[in-house]
């Protein structure tokens, strides 16, 4: 595990807990409502830069559902930034300083807005936290930003040859009522080997959002795939390179582990440029 920790570490966890709330950011695009402006700012925000990763180094981010609050643990300001703009655009112009260097966050409005919140429907209240995350970046970190469409490189994400291999979660029987599904859950392990993912109750746009950031480009779903599912992905990283036993590279394993395909191909699509961005003061 040390060794690991030799490495820029990166975007190694865009989203190794996801949580009711926030996890719907990967579970469930956000739609924009044009005629629905979204308002909440958070009242209290703390960020501080975190400890030197070391052997126990774990990353989780916390966001409850109809709720203000926002927590992250060793969070990257690229992942944040990903978080309040979408996975689905290559991130330009960002310092090296946003995916190396993480983040303890803590930031909460008060009970009036928690209340509103309540009221709210699910799509709104992720537009309301993902504008309430906007704002702390440019008030704390001077964030400025604008997209631009360009040919850029992304990878489609399509069911391999031979089919699904991972366990698919099965639905409830017709004959009981509805219940919210359980959140999606992917952990990240790391080891001389390489980098392990074990997800569970995972739709395939949650999957794809740590492929993402494996591979440092968009991942689009192209699979057609509905259902929500069980999985195990273990891939080499830069630190197992020598290492004979090192796991196969990500794309061979998600062909080979996950009976899935990253097909990587060039379109027009928004980028969001990082005009203006600096180190969050301490507080």
């Amino acid at each position: 595990m040390p060794r690991i920790l030799q490495q820029p570490i990166g975007l190694l966890v865009a989203f190794l807990v996801f949580v009711p709330g926030l996890c719907a950011h990967a579970q469930t695009p956000i739609l924009e409502e044009p005629n629905y402006t979204p308002t909440l700012t958070f009242d209290i925000a703390v960020v501080r830069q975190a400890p030197p990763p070391d052997v126990n180094f774990h990353v989780s981010v916390s966001s409850p559902p109809h709720s203000s609050h926002f927590e992250a643990t060793n969070l990257p300001i690229k992942t944040l930034l990903q978080i309040a703009y979408g996975y689905d655009a290559p991130v330009v112009g960002a310092p090296e300083w946003t995916a190396n260097t993480f983040y303890n966050i803590r930031a909460y409005s008060d009970e009036a807005a928690d209340a509103r919140l309540a009221k709210l429907t699910d799509n709104e209240v992720r537009l309301e936290k993902r504008n309430a995350i906007r704002v702390l970046l440019a008030e704390r970190l001077g964030l400025k930003t604008h997209f631009e469409t360009r040919n850029s490189s992304i990878y489609n994400l399509v069911v391999a040859k031979g089919g699904v291999k991972m366990q698919l979660v099965p639905p409830p029987p017709a004959s009981e009522t509805p219940a919210t599904p359980p959140p999606a859950n992917v952990q990240a392990h790391g080891s001389q080997h390489g980098l392990e993912f074990v997800g569970s109750n995972a739709t395939i746009r949650a999957i794809a959002a740590p492929l993402s950031s494996m591979v440092e480009e968009p991942v689009v779903d192209k699979t057609g795939l509905t259902g929500t599912y069980n999985y195990t992905l273990q891939f080499g990283r830069e630190w197992s390179e020598h290492d004979p036993d090192s796991w196969p590279s990500i794309f061979t394993a998600v062909q080979e582990q996950l009976g899935l395909k990253l097909e990587a191909v060039h379109e027009s699509v928004p980028n969001l440029v990082i005009d203006h961005i600096t180190k969050p003061t301490e507080n």
